[in-house]
């Protein structure tokens, strides 16, 4: 039983930085810049939200598969994410990518912009905008984001079952565990794994709620 969870605590936790730092110069962008298509790429980037995961399963299984683009590149160095932990990896990331946009985008936003602006009068390049002036100011909502995005691939079941299947000791999570539990009729067992991913869920959520409840009233305050 501590096999499945050891496996989505570390998937969720690489989802989470992958898409943490892919996100971030995106979501600046979303933000501080203005450009020509712009509707259109937060449009990609949050599509993953309103569709199922087996939608996005199966995309991703046709790119990374033996004959899709990606896998035949991956092929040249003799690796494959298909029926590996890295697809759920690469299957959470994508789930996560619009959870992980639109709050940093509400975080950043957050910041005053009268703060930006001195900063910027100081001779701060943008890069030291970001990371000495805007993101210590809004790290709240920063970490909020990445539990909530964490908690998300914590759970995540579609994308990844598609891509990564299901290997018992090799590539079964919580989420996949608690599935195919219940179909081997192995009721305690999924009851189990069901509870842990449930307290994990809420001790996520209350670390959020004093986050934001913390943050609000400092907002309140000032």
């Amino acid at each position: 039983m501590l096999t499945p969870i050891i496996h989505s605590i570390i998937v969720s936790i690489l989802a989470t930085i992958i898409a943490f730092l892919v996100m971030l110069p995106l979501s600046y962008a979303g933000v501080f810049k203005s450009y020509r298509g712009k509707w259109l790429i937060e449009s990609l980037l949050l599509m993953p939200l309103v569709l199922p995961p087996t939608v996005v399963g199966l995309y991703l299984l046709m790119a990374f598969g033996r004959y899709g683009w990606l896998g035949k590149f991956l092929a040249l160095f003799n690796f494959s994410i298909i029926f590996n932990l890295s697809g759920a990896v690469i299957a959470s990331v994508v789930v996560i990518l619009p959870i992980i946009y639109q709050g940093l985008k509400g975080a950043l936003a957050s910041v005053p912009k009268s703060i930006i602006e001195v900063a910027a009068t100081l001779s701060a390049n943008p890069r030291e905008i970001l990371f000495r002036v805007i993101l210590p100011n809004c790290w709240p909502s920063l970490i909020a984001t990445l539990l909530l995005a964490f908690c998300r691939a914590l759970g995540e079941f579609g994308a990844s079952l598609m891509v990564a299947g299901y290997i018992q000791g090799k590539t079964d999570t919580i989420a996949n565990s608690i599935y195919f539990a219940v179909q081997q009729g192995d009721t305690h067992r999924a009851l189990m794994l069901s509870l842990i991913n449930v307290a994990f869920g809420f001790i996520i959520l209350a670390i959020i709620y004093l986050l934001t409840r913390g943050r609000i009233e400092m907002d309140t305050h000032y």
